[in-house]
């Protein structure tokens, strides 16, 4: 295990200490600071458009199983009421919006209209509007990189030990995920600067309210981290996914330096 996350496996700090702690040890992670998101940001491919549709076509692959890797999780936990606080960030991501939610999304400048689709349908709207073929996206396998961090990721919020799944849906998905979009939203405005929000509002959305979603997942996981079974559980899942995240993002570097080479002759 990472050092730092060693020590604080084995620290006496409070339940919510120890989460924040967590939270902030994915915060300074390679895969929340990756150099490809801050490439795609910097605009440092000779061909940036391709270069994201290449990207987003890979991710895909991850994205549109989202509400499997969260169904997995809410299946795994024990308590009833961890259950169904999931439940209500599982209708938010199958486009159940209430009015609180919907007052919430008009504050950030989105239109609830907008999005009460399922998220992995506002992914593949995103994905046309670039000019991607979902169809065939289906049709093709994916990258070997992208297919072992959908399996990787699986893994983990089906292990028998809950704190796992939350550690990685929460801690090291959830929480971050606002920090890695503000660079795949810079770079996507930067590459389509008339794309109507509607078409890109599946990033605008998750960089705005996760936050939300974080928060439910943070109380569980401050529950789980009463017990030191309970942090361990919680730091693995968070190790493993965010390994996975970066090993994944490591990977289409490479990928998108060697078609970008090959592109300029």
């Amino acid at each position: 295990m990472h050092p730092g996350l060693s020590q604080l496996v084995d620290s006496n700090l409070p339940a919510e200490e120890f989460v924040v702690a967590l939270q902030g040890f994915a915060a300074r992670s390679r895969a929340v600071n990756h150099p490809l998101l801050h490439a795609f940001a910097q605009r440092e491919f000779s061909r940036p458009e391709a270069a994201l549709k290449d990207f987003f076509g890979q991710y895909f692959f991850y994205s549109y199983r989202f509400t499997q890797y969260l169904t997995s999780v809410i299946s795994r936990l024990d308590s009833p009421q961890h259950r169904a606080q999931l439940a209500g960030n599982l209708a938010e991501e199958t486009g159940h919006i209430d009015p609180e939610h919907a007052a919430l999304l008009r504050g950030v400048g989105i239109n609830p209209e907008d999005v009460s689709f399922p998220h992995p349908l506002l992914f593949r709207r995103f994905l046309e509007a670039i000019g991607l073929d979902v169809a065939q996206l289906m049709g093709r396998e994916p990258d070997v990189a992208t297919a072992a961090w959908v399996e990787t990721f699986q893994e983990v919020c089906r292990s028998p030990d809950a704190a796992q799944g939350v550690g990685a849906l929460g801690i090291a998905t959830e929480a971050i995920v606002r920090f890695m979009y503000a660079n795949l939203l810079t770079a996507i405005q930067q590459a389509w600067p008339q794309m109507p929000l509607r078409d890109r509002v599946f990033f605008d959305l998750h960089a705005a309210v996760d936050d939300e979603h974080a928060e439910v997942l943070r109380g569980i996981a401050m529950n789980l981290a009463q017990t030191p079974r309970g942090r361990m559980g919680l730091a693995m899942g968070t190790l493993r996914a965010l390994d996975a995240r970066a090993n994944f993002f490591d990977h289409m570097m490479d990928r998108l330096r060697r078609l970008d080479a090959a592109a300029q002759g």
